[in-house]
């Protein structure tokens, strides 16, 4: 299930953006509207719920009222939970560049938002919907005797395997976490547009890189790879492809 949120604290905006959301999500099985009239409502509410299953894309009032604004609402989510649908709704302009540098999936006017949302929705639905469907079933790693839980791949930072090591370790936005299989087993299940094999120990998680410089690629959570020369020049390019795609599709969504 699709997980929709709205976050908005004027009752009238509520019903509006509800009622053109549902135009497109009506379409699709299995999804869930969710409104709340400030981002400290949603935080509580995501307290009750399992990690990954709070929700998947987010439409966020910029301007709210009381308690924290929506762009610090929107930062607070890319750091708590990253990689869901993010944005940004508002009736002011000046709010577009901020918005960006919060790496919000959109921007949209409210006078717009009968033309845009429903085919920003859409596109972000498909790709949410993919991504549900993207998981494995994972054991911490300090907690080997714990049962299996469910890790979605846009959860994962990098894998590393140990030299002659039997483990693939998972470094996820939630800990660290194990299973026993080779690295090239593992990129068979993964999706080969999402991670890239840097190297015999290391895969990364493609939307998970924040950059690099000279022999090392910075992570996500402040973690580091560092490769030889022609390792990292094939990454590059593996990154420069895939952010290339990414920012393609969104365009093609404005």
């Amino acid at each position: 299930m699709l997980n929709i949120v709205i976050v908005d604290d004027d009752k009238r905006m509520q019903d509006m953006i509800r009622d053109k959301i549902k135009e497109t999500a009506d379409r699709f099985l299995s999804t869930q509207l969710l409104v709340f009239p400030s981002g400290e409502a949603f935080l509580e509410y995501a307290k009750t719920k399992e990690y990954g299953e709070e929700g998947d894309i987010f439409f966020v009032d910029i301007e709210l009222g009381n308690g924290m604004t929506g762009l610090e609402f929107g930062r607070l989510l890319r750091k708590t939970y990253p990689n869901r649908g993010l944005v940004f709704l508002t009736s002011h302009t000046e709010f577009a560049l901020e918005s960006y540098e919060i790496e919000a999936d959109q921007y949209i006017l409210k006078t717009q938002m009968e033309e845009r949302l429903p085919r920003i929705l859409e596109k972000l639905m498909y790709r949410m919907g993919a991504e549900k469907n993207e998981y494995l079933m994972l054991k911490r790693e300090d907690e080997p005797e714990e049962k299996p839980q469910k890790i979605y791949f846009r959860e994962i930072i990098y894998i590393h395997k140990k030299k002659m090591g039997k483990n693939a370790e998972y470094v996820t936005f939630q800990g660290t976490f194990r299973e026993r299989i080779s690295l090239s087993r593992l990129m068979e299940k993964l999706d080969s547009k999402e991670f890239f094999l840097v190297d015999r120990s290391n895969i990364i998680s493609l939307r998970n890189v924040r950059g690099i410089q000279d022999n090392m690629i910075y992570m996500e959570e402040d973690y580091k790879l560092e490769l030889n020369q022609y390792r990292i020049d094939a990454a590059k390019k593996k990154i420069d492809d895939y952010w290339r795609e990414r920012e393609w599709n969104g365009k093609s969504t404005s």
